[in-house]
Parts: structure tokens; sequence; C-alpha cells
């Protein structure tokens, strides 16, 4: 028999998180088998392989299905369209950049004989900006380009204030600990008939992932009106609500989402910054369109710089 990986040295080897790979096992990329004894997910030579590839394109920014149609095809002409299309992606992005970035040193330059600047003066000097920007990109893209899906890092993010509300959490630790998570709060809400109430939420927990320690916590939080019990082994969890960047989901991959969001917290040009104080959230949404599986917006909190 060949030689098996288990999930956590695949994870350590490659610098993937097991949580990323079970979301690429689920979307199909590969397959695993289980240890008998300790039911670790086990990869073979040929599912290694697929992760390595993965990894590499994701490192990309390749989306999931073209992933998906390259290793299915294992073809040069599949490898060449999911290229082009990439390709195209970029182009976009940087032709968006380029024609902020005029927008941004024509204001530098009108603002220099301005002594003063009031909210009336202020639109007068960002209507022609603004309204010139949008007819410069209407003439660049004519000629091959489409605007769909033409977005910088910050048009991406949607701002959302969410309400203090009371939930039913259950958190663990272990090498998968979201399954069990999930499953402990799911079942409670099913038998107590309140799927059509409430929220669904994952969040980490301690410890948390780290380099040659296979275990770490994950929890998930659903909630509910004040007067209901909460039977152990969950508990009670206040969520504060407040302000939250939120960004959609990465085809089904928080992990990828999350990666988002530390560039974006990162970045010293953007006006916000991540609050510690509160629980980064990815809000579980089922889908409806007979797909299985869950749509996952990343919601993390945060205030003004």
């Amino acid at each position: 028999m060949a030689d098996l990986t288990t999930i956590s040295k695949a994870s350590s080897d490659m610098g993937v998180s097991s949580r990323t790979l079970r979301y690429w096992e689920a979307a199909g990329l590969f397959k695993s088998s289980r240890d008998i004894q300790s039911g670790w997910r086990m990869y073979d030579d040929g599912a290694i392989q697929c992760i390595r590839v993965t990894n590499l394109l994701r490192r990309l920014d390749f989306s999931i299905s073209d992933i998906k149609d390259i290793l299915e095809k294992k073809t040069v002409d599949s490898l060449r369209h999911v290229l082009r299309k990439q390709l195209s992606r970029l182009d976009k992005t940087r032709l968006e950049a380029g024609v902020r970035a005029e927008s941004i040193s024509e204001l530098i330059t009108m603002l220099e004989p301005w002594p003063s600047l009031s909210l009336a003066s202020l639109e007068t000097i960002l209507l022609p900006a603004v309204l010139g920007r949008k007819k410069h990109m209407a003439s660049k893209l004519q000629g091959g380009f489409s605007m769909e899906n033409v977005k910088s890092k910050y048009d991406e993010v949607q701002f959302v204030r969410l309400p203090a509300a009371r939930a039913a959490a259950y958190s663990c630790v272990g090498t998968e600990p979201e399954d069990e998570a999930f499953s402990v709060v799911k079942e409670w809400i099913v038998k107590n008939c309140l799927e059509g109430t409430m929220r669904l939420f994952g969040f980490n927990a301690e410890p948390y992932p780290s380099p040659g320690n296979p275990a770490y916590g994950f929890g998930f939080c659903a909630t509910i009106p004040e007067g209901v019990e909460i039977p152990a082994p969950l508990h009670e969890m206040r969520l504060p609500g407040g302000v939250y960047a939120m960004i959609s989901q990465y085809e089904g991959d928080p992990s990828f989402g999350w990666k988002k969001v530390h560039e974006l917290c990162g970045d010293s040009g953007w006006e916000w910054e991540y609050d510690g104080s509160r629980h980064g959230l990815e809000e579980h949404i089922e889908r409806a369109d007979g797909k299985g599986g869950f749509i996952i917006p990343i919601l993390f909190p945060v205030k003004k710089k």
C-alpha cells in the first residue's frame, strides 16, 4: 500500500491550514481516506500532488472552479484558458487602479489655488473628478475590457452594523474542531425548531492555530431569543454587535477570506483597523440553489483609526 500523509503533516509541510485542506476537499479538488484508529484524514500521493498544485494556484488568486477545471482535464488547453482568464482579471484590476490614481493626482493639482475648503467647494472639486473618472473608465473599457468584477480591495468590502445578540455557543479543541462544534449547535437548533429565527456564526477560539500544533480551537454560535434556556454542553454567548466590515465568501473557503482581511488590516492607507475587543465572525448561510453547503461571508469588527 502506498504511503499516506496525515492532514496535520500535509498542513505543516505546505503551510496551509488543515481547515483550508478540508474546504478544498469539499470542493472536489481531491479525496482523502480516514485512519481507522485516529479518524484523521489521510492523503495518498495523488491527493498530495493535487494539494501542491492547488496551493500554488491559490497563491496566485486562481478561483476554486478554475483550479478544479485544471485538475480534472489536465490538458495544456485547459491551463492556457484559465491563465488567460486570470490575466484578464488582473488587467481589469490594474486598469481600475490606474484610473483611480489619475483622478487622485488631478485632485491634488486642483487643490493648489484653493486657500480654504468648504463642503460646497469640496463638491465643486470632486464632481468633475469623479464623473470624469467614470467617463474615462467607460472609454478605456471599450475594445475588449468589461466592467464585470472590476473591484479594488476596498470596493469589495461592505460595512454593516450588527445588533447586540444573545447566542447559544459551543467550542472545542482538536484537529477538526469545526465539524464537532457545528454538529453540536446544529443538532440543538433543529431539535428546538429554531432554524428560522437564528443566525449561525463560526468563530476562532483558543488555542489558536500555530506551526507544529495540529490542534486548535473553533466554535459555533446561534442567535436565540432571551427566554430560551441553554443546556450543557452549550453555553450562553453575548455578541456585542457594532460595526463590522464584511467580505463576501471566497468560494466557501473562510481561510482565504481571512487572508484578505489580514491584507486589508495591514494596509496603512486603509482608514479602518481591526477591533480586537470583539470576535471576528463567519456567518453560515445555507444555500438554496441545490448545490448544498453554505455561503460564508466574513464579518470582522472594525473601528476608525
